[in-house]
């Protein structure tokens, strides 16, 4: 199952308290145009979206992408030019 840095964790709880609704989360998915995932803010999963709950942020994995990273671990950096997600 796909891990999830305390860094990434944070990030995904600053993005989603931004929004009007908080109980946002992250959904990751596979790319519907080009090979590869996507990832946007998301109000609820899938209906077959594998559901990772923390105290700080919810994410959600369609099957493709919960197989893809299966082993993965998913991490987060900020700096004065923004933030991005990558895996580690």
């Amino acid at each position: 199952m796909l891990t999830l840095s305390d860094t990434a964790l944070d990030l995904i709880s600053r993005l989603s308290a931004r929004a009007p609704d908080r109980h946002l989360g992250l959904r990751i998915a596979a790319a519907r145009t080009v090979p590869g995932l996507q990832m946007s803010l998301a109000e609820a999963p899938g209906p077959h979206d594998l559901v990772m709950h923390d105290p700080r942020a919810r994410v959600f994995l369609d099957p493709v992408a919960a197989a893809r990273l299966a082993r993965e671990r998913l991490d987060a950096r900020s700096d004065e030019r923004g933030s991005a997600f990558f895996l580690d």
